[in-house]
């Protein structure tokens, strides 16, 4: 049966290829990681307050501060991943993502949310060959590719740290306030970043191109972390949910392809094997 849990994440993996062009865009034409991963969150914070439309009490009481942690989480995550995204290839980068469902199952698991599973180690042998194969299925694949696997796996760390916590604390704080505050607090540390590299901003007037690119990068950003969060926080099933959020794999490699992206025809098959192992991984998780 189709429920939020499977269509929210579905349409937020389908704007991940689109944010990974426009970052490997806004980067290229010299826009600090700061300023992109700045602007990323505090537009991502916009969308949801606009979406959401908090009444805030910001007396922060009881389990308000695991909210206000998980912001930090979730804005490391953001930093690792755009820094993998930064100079790496989007489906290497997005089949490695599917690797954060380990940990999101495995803390679920140990506290009750979902049932135990005995596909977990299976699934994290499969995990590990479909992040080999869509690196390019060699040994020189992976060594041109390993800087962007191992920022990957770290972000994965973060965010699968991010995805458990809200789908296990967030009803009781409250859907809307955990989010709020979550993404909240994540805008503030980007608001700091910006800030700081304010002198850097004059792309937005010199080149209003790379402006749109950036601003772009924020409105993608900020829909899909709005769509996977709902499902999350809403439906409760974060490992479903990431397995279904784990097809970004495959539709990264169909973006590359529509958009022309030259690669070797056997590099790209070998990362589409990867991207469709992934998906089938991250579902053995759940057997």
């Amino acid at each position: 049966m189709l429920t939020g849990a499977i269509i929210l994440p579905f349409l937020g993996a389908m704007l991940h290829p689109l944010l990974g062009w426009c970052i490997q865009r806004a980067s290229g034409s010299g826009v600090r990681l700061g300023v992109i991963v700045g602007f990323a969150n505090l537009l991502t914070a916009l969308i949801f307050f606009i979406y959401l439309r908090p009444s805030l009490d910001l007396n922060l009481v009881g389990k308000d501060w695991w909210a206000v942690g998980n912001g930090v989480i979730f804005f490391l995550g953001q930093w690792f991943s755009i820094q993998s995204v930064k100079s790496g290839d989007i489906a290497v980068h997005s089949s490695a993502l599917g690797i954060k469902v380990v940990i999101v199952g495995f803390f679920s698991m140990l506290v009750g949310l979902e049932a135990a599973s005995l596909g977990l180690i299976g699934g994290v042998i499969l995990a590990v060959i479909a992040v080999y194969l869509a690196a390019g299925g060699s040994a020189e694949g992976w060594k041109v590719h390993r800087k962007t696997v191992g920022l990957t796996l770290i972000a994965c760390l973060f965010f699968g740290t991010n995805d458990f916590l809200t789908g296990w604390q967030a009803q009781e704080v409250g859907a809307t306030r955990w989010l709020c505050l979550m993404i909240g607090t994540s805008g503030l540390i980007s608001l700091g970043f910006v800030f700081l590299r304010r002198r850097s901003l004059g792309f937005f007037t010199k080149t209003p191109r790379v402006g749109l690119v950036v601003i772009g990068a924020g409105l993608a950003l900020g829909l899909q972390a709005l769509l996977v969060n709902l499902a999350f926080s809403e439906f409760r099933q974060p490992t479903l949910s990431n397995v279904v959020y784990s097809t970004r794999g495959v539709l990264a490699v169909l973006f590359l392809l529509l958009i022309g992206r030259k690669a070797d025809v056997r590099f790209r098959r070998k990362q589409a094997a990867g991207a469709v192992l992934m998906v089938i991984a991250l579902a053995v998780v759940l057997w």
